[in-house]
């Protein structure tokens, strides 16, 4: 959303309602420190929070325009001074569905990718990052959500047959790499990026298309599917889903291994039911794998399931939220509790890094003959 041109005595004005109506509410203690705000205001000897202000001034939610660059560059022609928040620690791999983003500053400056191509997988943190829009129509490009959520996103290439290579290999691989698909709305020129969400890859389809030229050529169409969805569609739950306690842990463990890194063929109709079968298969090893122990406080499971097996969650180690795809080696077993406080205690990171660690050395350990 382009911002409203303002007068800088509104921008003035903003500075001391924050003065006076929130600097000293609970909401904004400490908000130097929190992840969302890199960039601040210098002025009466004090710091702002940058999109705050220009939010007071404009009559703009937050969520609705971008921060980094363009609220930066807005603030700095109306003569205001902007300085970079220091950092105790690395920002946390998060974002909030319908905010948005400026994607060099919010998101390549902390969390790296490529800041040119559709699809950016990054090299320093376990992610892939998406851009879908209407500029991509040009090139023959045309994603789609249907009504169940699974989108249909078109690889990446502009002239000739695509193939199943860099970002379109990256989409194929990301469980296997342990990578999360984070997918964002471009909005135009100047505008930001809003998150649409976490995807995983079910399958993927190759369709005739033009290429930037206008010839005929072969197209990918990724099948993702929004993470966690499968959790709210008991629907998708059959009776051949169930687990079969005879099977033993190596052959769960086969079944998972070929689940996480298969992203086949297959059609969008297909792509819920396709993502829920594979993930149960992996789900179901994981939780074999454990034995009936807690893998991250090593206690037994709080309680026992009508059918006779330990109660315990798979946890995913490489993201914030649960649910999708994913490779055993990103997964743990955890109680209700660890699992708590992974995604909501203070020290939840760390807890998550220890787990991540010994699940690691543990399928390591599955591997050497």
């Amino acid at each position: 959303m382009k911002l409203q041109a303002v007068k800088k005595e509104k921008l003035e004005r903003a500075l001391q309602v924050f003065d006076q109506e929130l600097r000293h509410t609970r909401q904004w203690q400490g908000w130097t420190e929190h992840q969302a705000h890199r960039y601040a205001i210098s002025a009466n000897g004090q710091l702002y929070p940058a999109k705050k202000i220009v939010s007071l001034a404009t009559g703009t939610p937050v969520g609705l325009f971008s921060g980094g660059q363009p609220t930066n560059g807005f603030l700095k022609r109306h003569g205001f001074t902007i300085v970079d928040l220091p950092r105790s620690s690395e920002p946390e791999l998060r974002f909030v569905v319908g905010q948005v983003y400026d994607r060099q500053t919010e998101i390549h400056d902390w969390f790296g990718g490529s800041r040119q191509s559709g699809i950016s997988a990054s090299a320093k943190v376990p992610a892939i990052f998406i851009f879908t829009g209407e500029s991509g129509e040009q090139y023959g490009y045309a994603d789609k959500h249907g009504l169940d959520g699974v989108l249909s996103y078109t690889g990446e290439g502009q002239s000739n047959d695509m193939t199943l290579t860099k970002g379109n290999r990256a989409i194929l691989e990301h469980a296997k790499t342990g990578r999360a698909i984070h997918v964002f709305e471009a909005l135009g020129k100047g505008q930001g990026q809003r998150y649409i969400g976490e995807y995983a890859c079910a399958s993927h389809e190759w369709r005739e298309g033009q290429d930037k030229h206008g010839n005929v050529r072969k197209v990918v169409v990724f099948n993702l599917v929004p993470v966690g969805l499968e959790l709210e569609r008991p629907e998708l739950v059959e009776d051949d889903d169930e687990s079969d306690p005879s099977l033993s842990l190596a052959q769960l463990r086969e079944r998972a291994l070929a689940a996480a890194v298969s992203s086949g063929p297959g059609s969008k109709s297909e792509a819920l039911r396709t993502n829920y079968r594979r993930s149960k298969r992996i789900s179901d090893y994981v939780l074999k794998r454990a034995d009936g122990k807690c893998e991250s406080c090593k206690k037994p499971a709080p309680f026992i399931k009508r059918n006779g097996s330990p109660y315990l969650e798979p946890h995913h180690v490489n993201r914030l939220s649960d649910g999708g795809l994913d490779h055993p080696r990103f997964i743990g077993a955890v109680c209700p509790d660890c699992h708590r406080e992974i995604h909501h205690g203070i020290q939840g990171h760390v807890k998550n890094d220890r787990l991540k660690a010994y699940v690691a050395e543990l399928e390591q350990q599955l591997t050497t003959p």
